[in-house]
């Protein structure tokens, strides 16, 4: 049977998450892995992972040493939000001709100030037949992709409004310092100054959006707000004073002329009440959708990245766009194996 031969790079809560999928998951292979904290490198990929055998990958401490061995289809990079931090780790492994789809949300659709970046990677990945995906539950999906398939029974569109609503109470530790759960206002303001308190990725929702149904962007404008606790709140990891944050309301609004074109709310605090992913388009027919509870954030993210591999060695070589690639779904072993006999 042919497989498709993966590497891990970067084994965080979604880089595990993403690895665990790949070696349940028939038609993928795992070959190699890096991680730069010392209590995984030089460790194997299966006790790193919490399984009850050993997978015989020893974790590298860095990508170089990584691709020595190894001779991947894909790399999962699963390292940093910022392009910058990332870029040069996808030009040293498209350098070697491998595939990457990583989770970097700056990466999911170039916006202003990181055209010249994209282009660079995409100029890189072409030289060398490779293809670069970003992609992840939000940017990636729930707030843009999503939207756009429900776009097709429409005519006439002339306006997207996306909310998603996610208790951090129920996710992981990272997500919930992320969002500025407990603290002060004070240490809010100073986290957001610093930008370490946000979520990143709602401009590129909307300039994908936007790219995908020929409107041109005039103004766009994002906002970030804390949401406050009402009262002591309590999750497995930490406490939210009553008066303190809890979490981020952000929200980014992109004006074509002077119509509103694209509304993106997101709210993520614990606590945060009827969790959901609505989407209402106003056109003929219009079209409003609710996901009651919302797409579970960490294990959707996962999924999105492995379901992603078989359409992105697909592509034409580059930097391809969730907007670029075929509609995706489950995976599905055949289709996966069909592509690696190409």
């Amino acid at each position: 049977m042919a497989e498709i031969k993966v590497v891990h790079c970067g084994l965080g809560g979604i880089g595990l998450g993403i690895a665990r999928i790949v070696a349940a998951t028939e038609g993928l292979k795992i070959v190699g892995a890096s991680d730069i904290a010392p209590d995984k490198a030089g460790q194997d990929l299966g006790t790193v992972m919490g399984l009850p055998k050993k997978l015989r990958v020893k974790v590298e401490p860095e990508n170089r040493r990584l691709l020595k061995g190894a001779r991947p289809d894909v790399a999962v990079l699963s390292t940093a939000s910022s392009l910058k931090d990332v870029k040069p780790q996808v030009l040293e492994l498209v350098a070697k001709g491998v595939n990457v789809v990583t989770t970097c949300e700056e990466l999911s659709f170039p916006v202003p100030g990181h055209e010249k970046a994209a282009r660079e990677i995409d100029a890189a990945a072409r030289k060398k037949k490779a293809r670069v995906l970003a992609t992840g539950v939000n940017p990636g999906y729930a707030m843009d992709a999503l939207a756009l398939v429900l776009t097709a029974p429409c005519v006439k569109v002339e306006r997207v409004a996306v909310t998603r609503v996610v208790d951090a109470g129920t996710r992981r530790v990272t997500l919930q310092r992320k969002v500025g759960a407990g603290l002060n206002l004070h240490q809010f303001r100073r986290a957001m100054t610093e930008g370490s308190v946000r979520h990143v990725g709602l401009p590129e929702s909307a300039h994908m959006i936007a790219a995908a149904l020929g409107w041109k962007i005039d103004k766009l404008e994002e906002m970030v707000e804390p949401a406050i606790a009402p009262r002591d709140l309590d999750t497995d990891y930490l406490r939210v004073a009553a008066g303190n944050v809890a979490g981020v309301k952000q929200t980014v609004r992109a004006w074509c002329g002077e119509r509103l074109a694209i509304s993106l709310d997101l709210h993520v605090y614990v606590g945060a009440e009827n969790p959901r992913d609505q989407i209402v388009i106003d056109a003929t027919p219009p079209v409003n959708m609710t996901i009651a509870g919302g797409l579970a954030g960490d294990e959707a993210a996962a999924a999105l990245v492995v379901n992603a591999i078989p359409r992105l060695l697909s592509a034409p070589p580059g930097l391809v766009t969730m907007r670029d690639l075929p509609l995706l779904h489950a995976y599905n072993p055949a289709e996966a194996r069909a592509i690696r006999k190409r």
